[in-house]
């Protein structure tokens, strides 16, 4: 199975969705805690700084969880319980890392140049772990997690085009849709919703490169 096929397999979609759903509801748990603790600065912080980074990492970390094998490029694999059992504290560990990243993001030069690179780094560290625990139960030892410099530069390329043909679909969907309700607000969700899903073709380079490296 190739990019486009996992692209287009059920269990791919399905996560993408279950994504779409998670970024729609971000802002409204965010609104909601703005208007709880407007008078509470120190919480407010903290949700800013704290709360919604871990929130987006889980997100990420699910998205890949539910699109496993197919984000492989693999029809049949070891169940992604079989995986996460060999390794007690995995998803722990994988949403600490991602969360890590997103903590970092502002003082790391390049990601504060371009925050659209933070998803699929937090992706591909997530695709990674998952990859090293399909290897390790598959005694696959000759597999890696580097996908080469032209695979990482494509998923450069491909997240700042991503980026901004999201960013410029959304404005304009979410200008319709705000047209046609005759509200104010819609645009900044369909911006926000859409630029986060984008980026999950991003993701899918990296892990189908990596699953090249294996046949099952």
């Amino acid at each position: 199975m190739n990019f486009i096929d996992a692209l287009c397999d059920g269990r791919v979609l399905l996560a993408i969705g279950i994504h779409a759903v998670l970024a729609m509801l971000e802002p409204c748990l965010e609104f909601w805690i703005e208007r709880r603790f407007h008078d509470n600065p120190p919480a407010l912080w903290l949700r800013e700084h704290l709360g919604l980074p871990l929130l987006r990492a889980a997100c990420v970390v699910l998205f890949v969880y539910l699109a496993y094998p197919a984000l492989f490029g693999l029809r049949e694999a070891p169940s992604l319980m079989v995986l996460l059992a060999a390794h007690e504290n995995g998803t722990s560990t994988v949403v600490g890392v991602a969360f890590l990243v997103a903590l970092a993001a502002p003082v790391v030069p390049l990601f504060h140049r371009h925050p659209e690179l933070v998803l699929p780094v937090q992706g591909a560290l997530a695709t990674a772990f998952l990859f090293d625990w399909l290897t390790e139960y598959l005694h696959i030892t000759a597999a890696t997690v580097w996908p080469g410099f032209d695979v990482l530069l494509q998923m450069g390329l491909a997240a700042w085009l991503m980026n901004r043909i999201a960013h410029h679909a959304g404005r304009r969907l979410g200008g319709m849709v705000d047209a046609a309700t005759d509200t104010n607000g819609y645009e900044a969700l369909v911006v926000h919703v859409v630029t986060l899903l984008a980026q999950s073709p991003v993701i899918l380079i990296y892990s189908t490169a990596l699953a090249a490296q294996i046949a099952i």
